[in-house]
């Protein structure tokens, strides 16, 4: 899998909305990586140029533009997004990051891919990066990927404690994803929806299934990769038809179709 960070994350990191650990964990991969340093310088000198321009009718008509191709491009189950989040600065606008509505509503309803699991957790899975417009990948229905594709995991905890995600191909080969190493990670502080930092490039073919899994004490990474490989060989190496991995707390699992 590439170790790049995503563009995604690069904007984020320009526009000033990680927080300290997270950008100086960025900024220090940036230093160290000459293709995510000319992505970040890029971004930077886009945003310089739309405030020297003062562009905002062309800004608007480019949202515009854009959410009549997102709406062009919906596709069945209906999927509900926050099309863009906007920063007023010296009363110019500029695109800042571009995510998801998080939250559900009595007005909104509910998201069709939050996998809303026990003691009131939840799970989602972002994929973005690419030529198509951001878009969650739905539980139990594989989601194709395009050349470039990233995914990013959110989820908020209820009342666990801790958090991992592991990938398993079409192979049988076990990823952590996070932690890298060790043991499951202590959740993020605050109720709300949590995203696991960066975010993850799946390379090769065929199938890819990403696992989140929540649970009230840390679990070893080597233990939920035994879990993953008894749950591949127990589906005859079908990773598309694995079942949940036997280990305790609550999990999630999406089936990705790498190009």
């Amino acid at each position: 899998m590439s170790a790049h960070e995503s563009e995604w994350t690069l904007r984020r990191l320009s526009a000033g909305e990680l927080t300290t650990t997270e950008a100086a964990r960025v900024q220090a991969h940036a230093a160290a990586c000459e293709s995510c340093a000319q992505a970040l310088r890029g971004i930077q000198s886009a945003q310089t140029r739309l405030e020297a321009e003062g562009a905002s009718e062309r800004f608007e008509a480019g949202v515009e533009q854009a959410l009549r191709r997102r709406q062009d491009f919906a596709r069945p189950p209906p999927r509900r997004w926050v099309a863009t989040t906007v920063a007023i600065a010296a009363s110019l606008l500029m695109v800042v990051l571009v995510r998801p509505l998080l939250d559900s509503s009595a007005e909104s309803g509910a998201i069709v891919g939050l996998d809303r699991l026990k003691s009131g957790a939840t799970a989602q899975l972002l994929i973005g990066g690419g030529l198509e417009p951001q878009r969650e990948a739905i539980p139990g229905r594989p989601e194709a990927l395009d050349l470039g594709e990233r995914v990013t995991v959110g989820y908020t905890a209820g009342t666990h404690r801790y958090v991992a995600a592991l990938s398993v191909d079409a192979i049988g080969e076990v990823t952590p994803l996070y932690p890298e190493a060790g043991a499951s990670a202590p959740v993020a502080p605050g109720s709300g929806q949590h995203w696991l930092p960066g975010g993850w490039e799946f390379t090769g073919s065929g199938d890819e299934r990403v696992i989140v899994v929540l649970s009230d004490e840390p679990l070893p990474q080597e233990t939920l990769a035994e879990a993953a490989r008894r749950a591949f060989a127990q589906a005859d190496g079908d990773v598309g038809r694995m079942a949940e991995l036997e280990v305790p707390g609550a999990q999630t699992h999406w089936v990705l179709r790498k190009p």
